[in-house]
């Protein structure tokens, strides 16, 4: 018994140092207390005559029990760690194809396409859509495609029945949605082919528990797999500095009219995700004037599964809101709310509730996201590490690397600092004009960037790397 119990000690032990989370002072004090538990059951096992005594049996019965803690405990910190490697080192991004037809359409399922004419648009890749077609004829045999210049192209081809089904990028839906508005509504989804494509490693790495960094977080518009390569409609930089404790939040509209990275023309900035995340991060770098270390992307379904395991946030708002845009049933009070998962995510994309729209929808986004790092900071974090580790793992990624935020967590428990959150935002005015580098024959709002909001911020993330307190108050 007493063997058992020392070798399962010994192995949660090695996991929990493996972990890399528990500063040395606190492993120490384990260790301690399991050496005192093995004393503690030797001797209440030891027998002194009757080896069938009571205080003996009571001693084989506290071993076990002992041991199967550290076993339990064993396979929690072994969860953890997965976890952990999961949700880090993000290394790839995912490209989903929709085989799409009319709502009116006959066709229930790919069997049903059999011997009809594909519309296609090979500029998503060749490799993208020969792999596509290919699951496709695994079911259908060998398929006729028809290929369009552009998505505009693809649907007006399905609107008019010149093809049955199109195979369409679903990170391009925005564009066929600028054209046709009710899209969605008169197409179904009959079939979906995901890509995962290898991305290389862009992250600018730095010691996190001692120099300043600055993390892209990413929000992109969708529910299911984070990796999809989608439009970005959160676009924030999040400034950490580890000496002073300083972290500022700096929103960018998703309507920011700014220089695509990999077209060299101006567009919408939510369009740089539909290139890929690297493509936002250069793009943001770009206009900023900044150099950003790392990314975080998360989706609908994250937001709500990190809030839902945080045990919910306190977020604040400054105005009544009797009825929200994406749920009608969500009530908002003037001041400090109790939010879950599903009311955060309904907070964080209202704007039709206020005069400023978008403006003031990403001064909500940073609210929850304030919200979130209160919790995740303060000592409830301990008792359920593994439960947000394990709740978000598929829905949120990021090219910070398992060791980095180990390295995080543990400061955090070693010196359970309160943080000094800090909220600026780059601000602009609206604007409907045609000439976007993706929908350039169409008429959409933009937001021309005040250079003046975007030099005040750029200055307040400078004063952080140089280890300056600042305060926006």
């Amino acid at each position: 018994f007493l063997g058992a119990q020392i070798i399962t000690t010994l192995a949660l032990l090695a996991f929990v140092f493996r972990l890399g989370v528990v500063p040395f002072k606190y492993l120490a004090i384990l260790l301690v207390v399991f050496i005192l538990l093995c004393i503690l059951t030797f001797f209440l096992m030891k027998p002194k005559g009757d080896k069938d005594s009571v205080k003996n049996l009571i001693g084989k019965i506290v071993s076990l029990i002992l041991s199967i803690v550290m076993i339990v405990g064993s396979i929690v910190v072994i969860r953890g760690d997965s976890a952990l490697r999961n949700l880090s080192d993000a290394n790839k991004q995912t490209n989903s194809v929709s085989a799409i037809v009319l709502t009116k359409s006959s066709a229930k399922e790919l069997e049903d396409l059999k011997g009809k004419v594909f519309g296609v648009n090979s500029s998503i890749g060749s490799d993208v859509l020969d792999l596509t077609v290919s699951e496709i004829e695994k079911t259908t045999g060998k398929i006729e495609s028809k290929d369009y210049k552009d998505f505009e192209a693809l649907a007006t081809a399905l609107y008019t029945e010149d093809v049955e089904v199109i195979l369409m990028d679903e990170a391009y839906r925005t564009i066929v949605e600028g054209k046709y508005e009710n899209f969605e509504k008169d197409t179904r989804v009959i079939w979906q082919y995901n890509y995962d494509k290898e991305i290389e490693d862009f992250s600018k790495n730095v010691d996190v528990t001692k120099d300043t960094f600055t993390v892209y977080l990413s929000g992109i518009d969708t529910r299911g797999k984070v990796s999809t390569v989608s439009r970005s409609d959160v676009n924030m930089l999040v400034t950490v500095n580890p000496k002073t404790k300083q972290i500022l939040m700096t929103s960018i509209p998703r309507d920011y009219y700014v220089t695509l990275a990999n077209k060299g023309q101006k567009d919408k900035l939510t369009h740089a995700g539909i290139f890929g995340v690297k493509n936002s991060v250069e793009t943001v770098e770009k206009f900023m004037g900044i150099e950003i270390n790392y990314y975080a992307k998360v989706n609908f379904t994250s937001l709500v599964t990190i809030v839902d395991a945080l045990g919910g946030i306190e977020v604040y708002s400054d105005k009544n809101l009797n009825s929200l845009w994406t749920n009608k049933n969500v009530k908002i009070h003037k001041g400090m709310n109790y939010m879950n998962g599903e009311t955060a995510l309904a907070f964080a994309r209202e704007r039709k509730s206020y005069g400023s729209g978008d403006n003031h929808r990403v001064h909500n986004q940073q609210e929850v996201l304030k919200g979130m790092i209160k919790k995740m900071t303060s000592s409830k974090i301990i008792t359920n590490y593994n439960d947000v580790l394990s709740a978000i793992e598929g829905s949120f990624e990021t090219n910070l690397s398992a060791s980095e935020i180990s390295s995080l967590i543990k400061m955090q428990i070693d010196d359970m600092a309160s943080w000094d959150i800090q909220q600026c935002q780059l601000s602009g005015s609206g604007k409907r004009m045609t000439g976007g580098a993706l929908m350039p024959n169409h008429r959409l709002y933009y937001m021309i960037p005040n250079e003046d909001s975007i030099k005040e911020c750029k200055g307040y993330i400078e004063k952080l790397i140089n280890n300056e307190k600042i305060s926006l108050e």
